[in-house]
């Protein structure tokens, strides 16, 4: 069963091993780690939790934290607390935090677009949707 589609297992793992290399290299030229820039990318509308983060990071909520952190020490990100329930930490943007991650994700996009065919484009987004989509949702809760 697990060898039947061994080019499949191959594909995703070289995908995910370029996409992280792009992140990588995107992340290096704003002088921050991956897993800051993946959460500068995921913060826009209303302000998560500390919690609703970990949950998108998929890590622990102590590591989140830490990366919110360091991220506010750089002026990036401001925590308050949720007006209904204190016990929850929301995360927001600054100004900078948001033109940085409007950057961020267009730095992304950038990489994305120069290396990948234009006519492939399309069909490429909709295949990668259908596949993100149909793993997420039969992921076994954590």
């Amino acid at each position: 069963m697990a060898t039947e589609n061994p080019g499949l297992v191959a594909v995703f793992g070289h995908l995910y091993r370029e996409v992280h290399a792009l992140y990588q290299l995107v992340a290096r030229r704003f002088d921050l780690t991956v897993q800051q820039v993946e959460l500068l990318c995921l913060l826009h509308g209303d302000p998560p939790s500390l919690g609703a983060l970990a949950t998108a990071l998929d890590c622990d909520k102590t590591n989140v934290t830490g990366l919110v952190d360091r991220l506010q020490r750089r002026g990036y990100l401001t925590r308050s607390t949720d007006p209904v329930d204190r016990r929850i930490t929301r995360i927001q943007l600054t100004d900078d935090g948001i033109t940085l991650g409007d950057r961020l994700r267009a730095a992304i996009a950038h990489e994305l677009t120069t290396r990948l065919p234009q006519p492939d484009r399309p069909h490429l987004v909709t295949a990668l949707r259908t596949a993100a989509t149909a793993l997420s949702d039969s992921r076994p809760p954590a």
